[in-house]
């Protein structure tokens, strides 16, 4: 994961995505790619005669913003300069999560935050970016301080494209684990894909892991899954997101919008 992208805000979530993207830099030499994104302000007048008004009231936002977001990045290159690390800017109009998913396509992970259902925004662009991009996702906590790298990585199991996608984008990171715990909750049979799959082909790539299974009881796979993590020391969380379609998901309350609503630990996440 040598191109790191991060999403940059002034939310109150940002500062710990600053510092998982960091580490995450740290650990893998990487490059840190900070995209700040500035939405186009829609035209206020329809009609002929406030159309000039409108355009340059649109002309007057944009350069504030452009203003706004050269403070910004004078003020973080301050703190990345003693860093110790790569890093350049990138400044994009539109939408974030489109934009965020348009600069995936020559990025290797987005680093992004996990935010409850109060934080809507950032909540609705981690769901949409998690879906569409063309990278892995690595959503920190809010209240995360860093990225604990050096701890054992837990892989979520479940034998879905997406879950697949998770491991074979975490290679990298999970080569350098101290340890690969493979998790599967209420197991249901060996398939195509089972458990012991997935440690062949971590050790293919020269990665030992160990195998986890846990039931549920009834209740919640979200929660059977952190707390497992918590059991295991798990530093990072990594999964497959959305196994149905987004709409589904959301309407039945699934384990991935529990975990980014929730989660006290980072996720990496892969669609």
């Amino acid at each position: 994961m040598k191109s790191i992208l991060l999403h940059q805000g002034n939310d109150p979530q940002f500062e710990s995505r600053l510092q998982g993207a960091l580490d995450l830099a740290r650990f893998t030499e990487g490059h840190l790619e900070v995209l700040q994104t500035r939405r186009v302000p829609a035209f206020l007048g329809a009609d002929a005669a406030g159309f000039a008004g409108s355009a340059a009231m649109v002309v007057q936002l944009l350069e504030d913003e452009a203003k706004l977001a050269e403070a910004e990045r004078v003020a973080l290159s301050k703190r990345l300069d003693g860093e110790g690390i790569s890093y350049s800017f990138t400044e994009s109009l539109g939408e974030p999560s489109q934009t965020l998913v348009d600069r995936s396509l020559l990025s290797d992970v987005i680093v992004m935050s996990l935010a409850s259902s109060d934080a809507k925004e950032l909540a609705t662009t981690l769901a949409a970016v998690v879906t569409k991009a063309d990278a892995p996702v690595l959503a920190m906590p809010a209240k995360a301080a860093r990225l604990e790298i050096e701890k054992p990585v837990l892989v979520a199991w479940k034998p879905t494209p997406e879950a697949a996608h998770a491991v074979k984008r975490s290679v990298s990171l999970l080569k350098q684990a101290a340890r690969v715990d493979v998790l599967t909750i209420d197991p249901t049979g060996t398939g195509e894909l089972p458990p012991t799959a997935v440690s062949s082909y971590l050790s293919r790539h020269g990665i030992g892991s160990e195998l986890h299974e846990r039931t549920s009881g009834g209740g919640s796979t979200a929660d059977t899954l952190l707390a497992t993590a918590k059991e295991l020391g798990s530093g990072l969380i990594v999964m497959g997101g959305y196994g149905r379609s987004r709409a589904m998901e959301f309407l039945l309350g699934g384990v991935t919008r529990r975990l980014l609503s929730s989660a006290d630990i980072p996720l990496l996440l892969a669609h």
